[in-house]
């Protein structure tokens, strides 16, 4: 596990078990710490599952000429003709990427 996330758990814990506040504007802020420190926690839990470190490349999708346009995800079959390509599905089914969308190498 990363040694990160124990340690943003422990002070995600101190600052849900805070009552008292000053003013409205103080827990506001309060909330908005916590709302962080729970982002945070969940990133490094989604990079951890997935292998995902500094080190990793991400790239994202450009720009299609319309919202139309879409990307696949392809096997080449080892081939540069892209009839024999066969479209990769991501559980059982099939997935379009829109320009933006990010691709990720680990």
């Amino acid at each position: 596990m990363n040694p990160a996330i124990p340690v943003l758990k422990i002070h995600l814990a101190k600052l849900e078990a805070r009552e008292q506040f000053e003013s409205i504007d103080d827990k506001a802020a309060h909330i908005g710490e916590i709302i962080q420190f729970k982002d945070s926690i969940a990133q490094l839990e989604l990079c951890e599952k997935y292998g995902i470190t500094g080190g990793s490349l991400i790239s994202q999708l450009p720009e299609t000429p319309s919202i139309e346009h879409q990307f696949i995800v392809a096997y080449q079959n080892e081939s540069t003709i892209s009839e024999n390509w066969e479209e990769v599905l991501f559980n059982g089914r099939q997935v379009w990427f829109s320009s933006g969308d990010l691709v990720v190498r680990k």
